[in-house]
């Protein structure tokens, strides 16, 4: 048999690839591209993925002295396919990415390591073997409504098209959308060979969807993939994906990239939710990577929200995205709750309130709620007890030493439960002083509220009632999120305290009240999206309430400091459409996206004078190469919102073009840049970021 020569993509954060000699007779077969393989790399045995073939050397023709390592072995995992070649491709160009990075973020970190290949093989033959035995279910029924009924009829002609399209499916919250394209995606896996992703932006809401899933598509294999999954748990989830043999995958964004033999049909449920864009390694948006991938297999996508990005409603209004609605509740019995928005200036007792965070009128509806039989909930996004500690003789407050920012205290934290300071992005954890560190005062005071502080203001309060607590602080351990949750839907609590955790998704039946606090800080930003990422949380939050039967007497109360904020007028008169109009029309005239195309480039060290150097440096260097007009804006370096974490300084630019092909081009040249950067200096670090949500 004939030797050839292969280049093959390593998990390293080097954009080549490197070329191995492949032995067909000891290897027992002929190279294929796709392949997963196991070589050596320096002193290492790792494993690398085929990507060129070659009868002759190519680094014997620049250097014969050269020596060429052999392929050891092929993996027991089938190819990779073309078509997950080059979304990979696409990613590692559009990404600024190596290629092997973006490949085998795609793999189980089990599946990486050739040492455990043989170990994986007979985990996967002995569970094959056992079988998996599912309770037995009956079958979930599902009534639709007119407007349903139209959704699914124009998804399943979609389907039967078979080309790529892409189609917002916008309905209130409580409106049914999960049940439309559940049952859209139970229609197309009737045939046995196709497999449907569906991606969800939350850890939390993935098993509440996979039973639902289970209950409507009865027989059908479904595949959970998510972060939170133990390493035996993903590794068999991935292998029954790439073997066709799960049908319907729901997964968070890592599922995006997963090799899916017969992919049919995606939906992305929530598409508006920022948890789809990565914010580490490769920063990429699952929700656009999924797009790509369906226009490239030419299949439908489906995005679901009550609340779309102003992106996706930009191209609905421009006939990009063909749009259904859906404008009524789906249970019968199901209200729409009315807003009430609380002016705290008003408050009578400022003191009382500023100690509570709830007004007296908040706290009556409560009471009055639970007298009912009926559920409240209360938003706070913020966990811990309060933001800042503080000592008001010398003005001390609780900054965190590794980052700029400040400690969270926490009243209740670790398996101790004694308070502690605690910093939300570095993670330093430190017990309260007993005295100011600055001027010795004991008289040290908590600032603002959250959920600790509004779980135990309550259970002061109104003692009678039953508090639960949901935020990450008592999620961390595996099923303790739906065995809270599950609390809920028993209705064993009266009053529910929680993050964004709540806000998604959830379908509680008996919620009656929906309240709001402290969300002013989010109102006047200098985020550009913060309006309407402000817009999408409350729109979300308030409908988790009146989604049961009687419950005529639901509503939504909004605290706030600005009733006038054109925000709540938008959620009062449940008027989307002229307050989505409104803020295009704003990013219009500040250029902004959807009407431009951004993208960060981070300098990160211990100096802050370093990475203003190296960034001032990179503009000198794109207007000495021409890029000054080439409809490419370069912004002056500046700090990032939060300069320090973990002891590390952090500096932008900031790159902006009407002209997405332009930017692509300017950002390959910085990437350029910023490699030579790389081998100059080890102790700067240069990221690319195209599409940034965060600043």
């Amino acid at each position: 048999m004939k030797t050839y020569f292969v280049q093959i993509a390593i998990d390293i954060p080097l954009f080549k690839l490197f070329e191995y000699s492949w032995n067909s007779e000891q290897l027992g077969q002929e190279p294929e591209i796709g392949l997963i393989v196991e070589i050596e790399f320096g002193k290492k045995k790792v494993s690398g993925i085929v990507y060129e073939i070659n009868s002759e050397s190519i680094s014997k023709k620049e250097n014969s002295a050269y020596t060429i390592k052999e392929v050891i072995q092929i993996s027991p995992c089938p190819r990779i396919k073309d078509a997950e070649l080059k979304l990979f491709q696409f990613a590692s160009k559009y990404y600024l990415r190596p290629i092997g990075e973006v490949v085998f973020s795609s793999i189980p970190s089990d599946w990486k390591k050739p040492v455990n290949w043989p170990k994986l093989q007979k985990s996967i033959k002995k569970k094959e073997n056992l079988g998996i035995k599912e309770a037995i279910r009956e079958p979930l029924t599902l009534t639709f409504n007119e407007e349903q009924d139209k959704a699914i009829e124009a998804l399943i002609n979609l389907s039967k098209e078979g080309k790529y399209s892409i189609t917002f499916l916008k309905g209130i919250t409580g409106s049914g959308k999960t049940a439309v394209y559940l049952e859209w995606i139970k229609r197309i896996t009737e045939d046995t060979a196709k497999q449907c992703l569906v991606l969800v932006p939350e850890i939390n809401l993935t098993p509440q969807l996979e039973q639902t899933v289970k209950n409507i598509c009865i027989g059908k294999e479904v595949v959970i993939l998510h972060s939170n999954l133990t390493p035996s748990e993903r590794n068999y989830a991935w292998w029954k994906i790439q073997n066709g043999v799960g049908q319907i995958i729901v997964g968070t964004r890592l599922s995006v990239f997963t090799p899916i033999k017969n992919l049919s049909a995606i939906v992305i449920d929530e598409e508006h939710d920022n948890s789809y864009k990565q914010q580490d390694g490769m920063r990429y948006s699952a929700r656009d990577v999924a797009i790509w991938r369906a226009a490239d297999l030419k299949i439908p996508v489906l995005l679901c929200s009550a609340t779309p990005s102003l992106e996706t409603w930009d191209k609905v209004l421009k006939k990009k995205i063909d749009l259904l609605s859906l404008s009524k509740r789906a249970k019968p019995g199901a209200t729409i709750p009315s807003i009430e928005i609380i002016d705290i200036k008003n408050e009578v007792n400022q003191s009382k309130f500023k100690n509570l965070g709830l007004c007296d009128y908040t706290l009556e509806e409560i009471k009055k709620t639970a007298l009912r039989k009926k559920q409240s909930l209360i938003f706070i996004n913020r966990r811990g007890y309060a933001p800042i500690l503080t000592c008001h003789a010398c003005n001390w407050k609780s900054e965190c030493k590794n980052c700029s920012t400040w400690q969270v205290f926490h009243k209740i934290s670790g398996k101790n439960k004694k308070p502690m300071l605690q910093c939300h992005h570095c993670g330093l954890i430190e017990r309260i002083p007993e005295a100011c560190p600055e001027c010795g005062n004991q008289d040290l005071r908590h600032l603002g509220v959250g959920t600790q502080s509004i779980e135990e203001n309550i259970e002061k309060t109104l003692q009678e009632l039953r508090i639960l607590r949901i935020d990450t602080d008592v999620t961390r351990s595996k099923g303790s999120a739906e065995e809270l949750f599950q609390k809920i839907h028993q209705q064993e609590v009266d009053v529910v305290v929680g993050t964004q955790m709540l806000s998604k998704g959830h379908d509680f039946s008996n919620v009656e009240t929906v309240v709001v606090v402290d969300i002013d800080k989010s109102l006047y930003s200098y985020d550009f999206r913060a309006t309407e990422k402000m817009y999408a949380q409350l729109v979300q939050v308030a409908g988790r309430g009146g989604r049961g039967d009687n419950l005529e007497n639901s509503k939504i109360i909004i605290q706030t400091a600005f009733p006038e904020h054109k925000i709540f007028n938008a959620i009062k008169d449940e008027n989307l459409y002229e307050f989505y109009n409104e803020l295009l029309e704003e990013r219009k005239i500040a250029q902004l996206p959807p009407f431009s195309y951004q993208a960060l480039v981070m300098a990160e060290s211990k100096n802050q004078t370093m990475n203003e150097e190296v960034l001032k440096g990179l503009k000198n260097f794109l207007e000495n190469i021409g890029n000054k007009n080439n409809g490419c804006i370069i912004y002056d370096p500046v700090p990032r919102s939060i300069q320090r974490v973990s002891g590390v300084e952090r500096t932008q630019v900031l790159l902006e073009s009407t002209d997405r092909k332009k930017l692509q081009t300017c950002l390959e040249k910085i990437l350029d840049y910023a490699e030579a950067q790389k081998s100059k200096n080890r102790s700067i670090r240069i990221i690319i970021e195209r599409d940034p949500i965060s600043f």
